[in-house]
């Protein structure tokens, strides 16, 4: 099915009068590195303009004091450089509604390490994105080693990373790539690219209405992963999560496009978009 504004609006999680922070959810990110500390904030700060009500992310010292100046709303979990301290920094993990692994994170043997130790416990729901995708294509059998509902959000090359498929094989059947491994694997499988496609682990597809170049720069991407965890936070299931924060996403790219241009437009010229395209879809 093409997604729609009407679906996606009844979709969209409700917003109480009596809310407090814990009515929103919270959500865990673990993200960023030395060469990457932007993707932790741009997924951070998605989690956060999508209506997270709390975000912590769990990072090296070095990128908490670059996001703590930029979004100074986020709380940290702090492990250090070597990652050696993995199941203390950890432990708080079952207190989260949503974790969201991988942007930025890198591919050093200390983030492999983290990955494997990671997936082989209870799980809250799970975004994966990013480098987070990259270690876990390193791992046999990797999608028979988790305990908990996951979402993954491959472009091409990360799924023919997964897959052994070559991108031409999946660019070329994109819907029916991701549903066949979304069953395979038991996953919801959101395919970027033009016209997103978004499949469950029962059959289930929805395809973006959008395609749009203004979207194809550096670290969107991880904008559409801290959207999608922090809708998960609010009570959506992964499936509806992902076809809301496809939509949102595209959208985004839309009004970012009408504003600025087709070219020029950067991954956080549409971070303040994010609420203005939510009360777009409910009101119009």
């Amino acid at each position: 099915m093409q997604l729609t504004k009407d679906h996606i609006s009844s979709l969209l999680p409700k917003r109480p009068r009596d809310a407090n922070k814990g009515t929103f959810g919270k959500v865990l990110v673990i993200a960023g590195s030395e060469n990457y500390p932007g993707a932790a904030y741009l997924c951070c700060a998605a989690a956060y303009r999508v209506g997270a009500g709390l975000v912590s992310l769990a990072t090296t010292p070095e990128v908490k004091i670059i996001v703590s100046r930029k979004l100074p709303e986020v709380t940290f979990l702090t492990f250090d450089e070597a990652l050696e301290k993995i199941s203390k920094a950890f432990l708080r993990i079952k207190d989260y509604d949503v974790l969201l692994l991988g942007p930025g994170l890198g591919q050093s043997v200390s983030t492999t390490k983290l990955v494997k130790e990671l997936i082989g416990q209870k799980l809250p729901k799970t975004v994966i994105d990013g480098d987070g995708l990259n270690l876990l294509s390193k791992i046999n059998n990797w999608w028979t080693k988790f305990d908990g509902e996951v979402v993954l959000t491959p472009h091409p090359g990360e799924m023919s990373r997964l897959t052994s498929l070559t991108i031409e094989e999946i660019q070329s059947n994109r819907e029916n790539t991701a549903k066949s491994f979304a069953k395979k694997w038991g996953m919801v499988v959101v395919l970027k690219g033009a016209n997103t496609a978004v499949a469950s682990p029962t059959g289930e597809v929805g395809i973006s209405p959008f395609a749009n170049p203004a979207l194809a720069t550096a670290g969107t991407g991880d904008i559409l992963s801290g959207i999608i965890a922090g809708l998960a936070s609010q009570g959506l299931s992964n499936f509806d999560a992902s076809c809301c924060g496809v939509y949102i996403h595209g959208l985004i790219g839309e009004m970012s496009k009408e504003k600025i241009g087709e070219a020029g437009v950067i991954a956080s010229d549409l971070l303040p978009f994010l609420p203005k395209a939510i009360t777009k879809i409910k009101t119009t």
